[in-house]
């Protein structure tokens, strides 16, 4: 596909955009993408497009070490399976080369998410078979509370372990409350299943 303002360069970054239920789609090269950037015109997007990639790079340098990775050319970071590189998939638009790469790249692809929404946890549309976003922040939100209750006893803060165990029972609470809910996935397919029996 060919770069909606060059049309010259294969598109590479493609960006789809909702206002009052009308999706409006860019498809634009690198080059492009960057020119937009710089002038501003991609502004509305809630990140900073050429961050997110430089960050990208920054990350893998610094986590290097810790990826478990084939090399090649000395330096850069590969993935075992299909030989992906991180310039590789910086310059198609954040697209995978095998789910191996997943692994590969799993922290430059968690920051990236944290930069461009809200946390690396999806929270937009989901399948009913999948729950509720609600439900997948406050699992999210627990795991947090989890992880910041261990940090407080370890550094022996009581008074702000309380708190965080407080909310954890609070969000554990919610959780339950809302798989019982009457609309939830998980309440209905017993009852199918018993209408098939």
């Amino acid at each position: 596909m060919l770069c909606d303002n060059c049309k010259k360069n294969e598109a590479t970054i493609h960006i789809k955009e909702v206002h009052d239920g009308k999706i409006t789609t860019s498809n634009l090269c690198g080059d492009c993408a960057k020119a937009k950037e710089e002038k501003g015109e991609l502004g509305s997007l809630g990140f900073n497009l050429a961050e997110v990639l430089f960050n990208l790079g920054k990350l893998q340098a610094s986590l290097q070490p810790k990826v478990e990775t084939r090399k090649e050319n000395g330096s850069a970071l590969v993935c075992s399976s299909c030989g992906w590189t991180l310039e590789k998939l910086r310059n198609n638009s954040g697209r995978l080369g095998c789910p191996d790469c997943y692994r590969t790249f799993a922290p430059m692809i968690a920051e990236a998410l944290t930069r461009i929404q809200r946390g690396p946890v999806h929270l937009g549309k989901r399948p009913p078979c999948c729950g509720s976003a609600g439900t997948a922040a406050l699992e999210f939100e627990l795991e947090q509370q989890k992880h910041e209750l261990d940090e407080h006893v370890r550094r022996e803060e009581y008074e702000a372990a309380a708190i965080c165990r407080d909310r954890i029972s609070q969000l554990k609470t919610e959780l339950e409350a809302q798989k019982k809910a009457p609309d939830s996935p998980e309440e209905e397919q017993p009852e199918k299943e018993a209408e098939h029996e």
